[in-house]
This record gives structure tokens, sequence and C-alpha cells, in this order.
């Protein structure tokens, strides 16, 4: 008697996903939150910000959340290779929002409770914000790196190592 099929639902890998695109989606709706609430805040002129640089990394990271909710959407319509290639785009999106954020922001998990003179004149302004931009940073850095961890693990599951018989050796 052969033995019956495993259901989908029921693997190890489905739940990994399952898991992970969870992650994904709660981190990428967090992240549009915080940046679609600064952007509404500042509006469409720079001096509302206190660099043109941190106004343009909010572009990107708007981006970069609405392309990935798109992605979560679509993503089981798609071939594994296109998964793995899309994860990678995203990987150097989130990496590329996170990592200018980290060096335009003079703010830190510790430097929130300073007093606003503490920091530069253009960012003094913005220092009651400062637990929103360490948050949105730092949310950026996790879907970073859970894009990269998703990226090399369906490059995993797409390659699928396995044991086998040895077909080199003949018995004699």
């Amino acid at each position: 008697m052969a033995d019956a099929p495993i259901s989908t639902y029921k693997t190890k890998k489905f739940w990994l996903y399952a898991c992970a695109f969870a992650l994904l989606f709660g981190l990428t709706g967090a992240e549009l939150g915080l940046v679609s609430d600064l952007l509404h805040e500042g509006g469409n002129s720079e001096t509302n910000y206190p660099s043109a640089e941190f106004k343009h990394d909010l572009g990107i990271l708007l981006f970069t959340s609405i392309a990935s909710l798109l992605y979560i959407i679509g993503h089981a319509f798609i071939s594994m290779g296109l998964n793995i290639f899309v994860n990678f785009v995203l990987a150097v999106f989130w990496g590329t929002g996170a990592g200018v954020l980290f060096h335009v922001s003079p703010f830190e998990s510790f430097t929130c409770d300073k007093p606003s003179s503490s920091f530069s004149p253009n960012w003094a302004v913005y220092s009651d914000r400062c637990a929103r931009v360490v948050a949105m940073q730092g949310i950026a850095w996790a879907l970073w790196g859970l894009s990269i961890i998703l990226m090399f693990g369906m490059l995993l599951h797409l390659v699928e190592f396995k044991a086998r018989k040895n077909v080199s050796m003949y018995k004699v």
C-alpha cells in the first residue's frame, strides 16, 4: 500500500513561510504607518524636514513599503526564481532606506530623552519625533534582515540538497 501524500499545510516549510510572510506583513504595515505619518506632517516642502536627504529617504521607505505589500499579495502567483529576485531587490531597498536614515539622523534609542537643544538646530525641531524616527530605522533594518533570510531560504528551497544513492560505484 502506497503512503498517502503529506498535506501542504502540514509541512515545516509551509509554516516557516507563513510565519515569515506574516512577520513581513506586520512590520511593513508598521513601517508604512510611521513613514506616511511623518510625510503627512511634513508635507511636500523640503523646508518642513530636517534635511532634504531625510525627506527623500522617507520617499524611499514609502515606496519600499508599498512594493513589499504588493509583493506579499502576489508572491504565491510568481515563480520561486522571481520570488528570490524580488526579495533581493526589497533587501537592497530596505537596506538603503535604513542605512540612509542611520547616516542622516542624530537620534538613537538612548538620545530620545535628551533636550532638543542637544541636537543640531535643524534636528532640534524634530526631537519630539525621535522615537518614531528610531522605530522607523529599527523596523527598516528588521525588514532588510527578513528579506535577506527569505531570499536565502527560498534559494535553498529551490536548490534542495538531498542524499542519494552512490551511483558511481558498481556492485560486483
